[in-house]
């Protein structure tokens, strides 16, 4: 008697559903989203008309949040991570 094949594990991987994602410790779900170079929490927004932060690309396509305010100190970090290759100076993180 002859085997069935089996599938492999990415190919289950493949086929099943994707998993939801857990929700932080206060029971909501959205992102937590720190300004780079001051380090305080913004909401998701602060990002609609009137906006109180933004987002700066740089030049490899990744995103960084900012406040408005800290604009020209987070425009220099993200210049120097393009300039240098290396990972953008964040600020801690604090609420």
């Amino acid at each position: 008697m002859k085997r069935k094949p089996k599938l492999t594990k990415r190919e289950r991987k493949a086929m099943a559903p994707p998993r939801p994602q857990a929700a932080s410790a206060g029971g909501h779900q959205h992102q937590h989203i720190h300004c780079i170079t001051c380090g305080r929490h913004l909401d998701e927004s602060e990002f609609e008309a009137p906006a109180t932060a933004t987002i700066i690309t740089c030049e490899h396509g990744s995103n960084f949040p900012a406040c408005v305010k800290c604009m020209p100190q987070a425009m220099a970090a993200v210049k120097e991570h393009d300039r240098t290759n290396q990972p953008v100076n964040t600020a801690p993180a604090w609420h």
